[in-house]
C-alpha cells in the first residue's frame, strides 16, 4: 500500500505561455480545431489571448472615437437632411442614413467587442436561412469586420459556430 501512494504522488499546475500555427481555410476552422485540442481533461484551463480572427484588420478600421449621444446623433442628422447641399438633395440624405447605420453597427460592434475581450457568458439569438430559430449559451470568439462573421464557442456542445451578423436578432448577457 505503502508503494501505491509513493506513485501517485499529487498533480501540479504548470502554466506555459505558447503560440500556435494552425493551417486551415478560414480562422473558423482554426478555432475550432485549437479549442478541440484544448478541450482534454488534462487542460484544466485556457485563455485565448489574440489570433482570434486576424486582429490587425480590426486595428486597421478602427478609427478615433468621437464622444456622441443618441441624442446628438439624431439633432445631427435633421440638420444635415434639412440643409441639404443645393445640388444633391438625395445624395445628402443618403449620406445621412447612412451614418446613423453606421453608428449603430459601430456600437453592436463595440458590445461584441466588450463581450469578446471580458469572455462573457451570452445568449445568442440567431435566426438562420429558413425561419430556424436558434438560442445558444455562447462565448464571442471573434468578430471580422471584413465579412461581418461572427464566431461563437457555443458552451453545452462545445462546438464554434459561425454566424453572419445579419443572422443575429438578439444577444443577452448572463454573467
Amino acid at each position: 500500500m505503502s508503494q501505491r501512494n509513493s506513485n501517485q504522488s499529487p498533480k501540479n499546475g504548470h502554466l506555459f505561455t505558447v503560440e500556435i500555427l494552425i493551417e486551415e481555410a478560414t480562422n473558423g476552422l482554426a478555432m475550432e480545431k485549437l479549442l478541440h485540442l484544448l478541450n482534454v481533461d488534462t487542460v484544466r484551463d485556457y485563455q485565448i489571448l489574440k489570433g482570434m480572427g486576424l486582429g490587425q484588420l480590426i486595428e486597421l478600421n478602427k478609427q478615433p472615437e468621437r464622444p456622441t449621444s443618441i441624442h446628438t446623433d439624431k439633432s445631427g442628422t435633421k440638420a444635415a437632411e434639412a440643409s441639404p447641399a443645393p445640388s444633391k438633395p438625395a445624395a445628402s440624405n443618403a449620406s445621412a442614413k447612412k451614418s446613423s447605420v453606421t453608428e449603430t453597427n459601430n456600437k453592436i460592434v463595440e458590445q461584441l467587442e466588450s463581450f469578446k475581450s471580458n469572455n462573457t457568458l451570452i445568449r445568442l439569438t440567431v435566426i438562420k436561412a429558413q425561419g430556424i430559430k436558434l438560442s445558444l449559451p455562447c462565448r464571442i470568439l471573434n468578430f471580422d469586420t471584413s465579412s461581418q462573421n461572427v464566431t461563437v464557442y457555443h458552451v453545452d456542445e462545445k462546438k464554434v459556430y459561425l454566424f453572419k451578423l445579419n443572422e443575429i436578432e438578439d444577444f443577452v448577457a448572463t454573467d
